[in-house]
């Protein structure tokens, strides 16, 4: 199966759970695509906050302020998160002998 990422280029993703219609068991090809997309992710939404900045004309406001606080506050929960599952699947690799 041929995937687009972000950045319009095509690579192949070899796990047959996703051919079929329905997935009955965990995959860790899968949450290690999930990874690392969320971790393309988070490359390309970091420089939001840099945005909202420029956007204010250079100069924090109150809207601007707010914007970036919010995007930040968020950002912090997604890498917990996502620090989180990395951990998971090193640990599911190291009980499946796979480290």
């Amino acid at each position: 199966m041929q995937v687009k990422n972000e950045n319009s280029q095509s690579r192949m993703i070899g796990d047959t759970t996703l051919l079929t219609a329905t997935q009955n068991k965990p995959s860790l090809t899968i949450l290690e695509e999930n990874l690392r997309t969320r971790l393309e992710r988070f490359s390309f939404s970091a420089h939001t906050p840099l945005e909202r900045f420029h956007e204010g004309g250079g100069k924090f406001n109150a809207h601007n302020t707010e914007s970036i606080a919010n995007h930040l506050e968020v950002t912090i929960l997604e890498l917990r998160y996502l620090i989180n599952d990395l951990y998971w699947l090193q640990w599911i690799k190291a009980k499946k002998g796979m480290v």
